[in-house]
């Protein structure tokens, strides 16, 4: 195992190389966009949730899948994957403050109230959720959905002539609804905050859309301010941000999207223009680093702080592990969660 000297950053990297090797075909790494570089050349695929997921779900050879990411997104991953194969989480510390705002308890309460509305309405929850919240919507009808395909989901929940109960995230929920013509006005904010749920928006029995008070720590600190002084600093700069930034954000900028179209936006653009991209600061400069021929600056540099709890260190410390044939930090989920969690996934990832 590791050497009692603190041994250098590059002397890290090669020992993560040596592990991957000595383990060879039984081990793939997955990685999401925000994680730091040092990570993400140790990798085999990297990507956004729902690409990640994608990939996830094609592992039938791997005997172990270290999801480099947080919390959530390794549970997916021992959602998704068979029994036989093992999926390991190198910091178990590492949660989304975003699907820590919602659980089990207050989702049912809400349920309960907004079935007796009389309409059907089917659970939409977003990725960035734990396990038990996954297979509540396995359960009743419902599906994931990623900031990639949201707008895909609610419209398949549309086309089955029900009203979509989406959480944790209002400002992914707003802005998608947004683009399908739907006002704020038709929108029922459930506030667990509050005695009866009640917040601004539509009634409940008016609604044709029901969001959950949640947010992204990361995003909603990305202000309309950041976008005009960029733009008064830069002329005809190009701004594009992610749809978990509030809606006053996205409405003052020219495009918004998931990680993945960010980064195919800005790839397939023409050289020599010019982006502010509004979302994870280590995304933002992986871009800037692989698109030379292009000005691309961040509007904020916001990182994600539990993101940055995977080091290469501790992703050492798995595969050295394993490549002696021991495991640390094995990803567990409740039993009691896993089918319906992997129906609610499932019927994501049906949605073409």
């Amino acid at each position: 195992m590791m050497s009692r000297s603190q041994p250098t950053k590059t002397e890290i990297l090669e020992r993560i190389e040596v592990a991957r090797k000595k383990l060879g075909s039984d081990l793939i790494v997955l990685a999401h966009f925000y994680q730091m570089d040092d990570i993400i050349q140790s990798a085999d695929f990297i990507g956004d949730s729902l690409q990640l997921a994608r990939a996830a779900s094609k592992q039938k050879d791997a005997h172990y899948i270290v999801f480099c990411s947080v919390s959530f997104m390794a549970e997916m991953a021992r959602i998704i994957c068979s029994p036989e194969q093992i999926v390991f989480h190198p910091e178990t510390k590492a949660r989304c403050p975003l699907a820590e705002m919602a659980n089990i308890d207050d989702v049912e309460k809400a349920w309960v109230a907004l079935e007796k509305t009389g309409k059907r309405i089917i659970p939409v929850v977003y990725v960035n959720s734990n396990a038990d919240l996954k297979a509540f919507c396995g359960k009743n009808e419902g599906l994931v959905c990623t900031s990639a395909n949201a707008k895909k989901v609610m419209e398949h929940v549309f086309s089955r002539n029900a009203v979509p109960f989406f959480f944790p995230d209002e400002n992914l929920g707003r802005n998608t609804a947004h683009t399908m013509g739907i006002s704020d006005e038709e929108m029922f904010l459930w506030d667990p905050y509050e005695t009866d749920g009640s917040r601004n928006g539509a009634s409940m029995n008016n609604a044709m859309m029901f969001l959950w008070r949640g947010f992204c720590i990361v995003h909603t600190v990305i202000l309309p301010s950041h976008v005009e002084a960029i733009r008064r600093q830069y002329k005809g700069i190009k701004v594009i941000v992610h749809p978990e930034c509030t809606p006053d954000t996205v409405n003052v900028s020219d495009l918004a999207g998931s990680t993945s179209f960010i980064k195919n936006t800005v790839e397939k653009s023409a050289p020599g223009s010019s982006w502010a991209i509004g979302t994870e600061i280590n995304f933002v400069n992986r871009i800037r680093k692989e698109n030379p021929d292009k000005l691309i600056i961040p509007l904020l540099g916001s990182g994600c702080r539990e993101m940055a709890k995977i080091t290469p260190e501790k992703l050492l410390r798995v595969l050295e592990y394993l490549a002696e044939g021991r495991a640390v930090n094995p990803v567990l989920v409740d039993g009691t969660y896993t089918e319906h969690a992997r129906l609610a996934l499932k019927r994501m990832l049906e949605i073409k």
